[in-house]
């Protein structure tokens, strides 16, 4: 019989319970886990910042020592940058030109534009023809740059800041890595609730098309 594992920081055994470090990795007892994570994580355990781990204070105050003088550091932190894709579907593949909507297969479960985080080393462009590639199966065609959302509240998970682009696409849309599902809406039939602000950029958009009215500059 394998040994009882034991909590990296108490040492307690973790029969009665089992987390996980996001800064060490190591598995930890409930009661050494300091804070919970807001991030999304496919984790069959609860996950956050252990006590034994130097980052909880990083996590905590925002401040960090040099290891060598022990002088207090500043550490900032800034928005997440995002990008979104309003996609078009032309007539033949869906019953009239509509936009190609996903739902998301993590939290929150909701109708969404496809998009997603801009790598590092990676242009906003290049970004958003890969998470439409890799939620939608299409090979996109950018149009244009349409507009950045920054209001620090529009995710509830943490501040990000989405670049949204128009794109054309001709395939046939195909669900794939985190999407749930994927479909053409038709610009009458797109669902009133979107996930985060995507039914205001819909909005936008629409009227955009409509009109030729850029969205709000403000």
């Amino acid at each position: 019989m394998a040994p009882t594992p034991t909590c990296s920081v108490c040492h307690k055994d973790l029969a009665q319970g089992i987390a996980v470090c996001e800064c060490c990795g190591n598995f930890v007892c409930p009661a050494c886990l300091a804070e919970t994570s807001h991030k999304e994580y496919d984790s069959a355990y609860p996950i956050g910042i252990c006590t034994g781990c130097h980052q909880l204070e990083i996590k905590k105050s925002g401040v960090i020592l040099c290891p060598k003088c022990g002088t207090p550091i500043k550490t900032y932190r800034s928005p997440i940058p995002t990008v979104d894709v309003i996609i078009t579907c032309p007539e033949e593949i869906s019953e009239e030109e509509g936009i190609v909507l996903i739902m998301r297969g993590r939290e929150p479960r909701m109708w969404a534009l496809p998009g997603g985080f801009c790598d590092y080393g990676e242009s906003l462009e290049k970004a958003a023809v890969r998470e439409a590639k890799e939620e939608t199966s299409l090979d996109i065609e950018i149009i244009r740059q349409f507009h950045t959302y920054s209001d620090p509240q529009r995710d509830p998970r943490h501040h990000s800041i989405t670049t949204v682009f128009l794109a054309a696409s001709h395939g046939r849309p195909v669900a794939g890595d985190d999407a749930a599902e994927v479909r053409v809406f038709g610009k009458d039939d797109i669902p009133d609730v979107l996930a985060f602000d995507h039914r205001r950029i819909i909005d936008d958009f629409l009227r955009y098309d409509r009109t030729g009215t850029e969205p709000d500059r403000l």
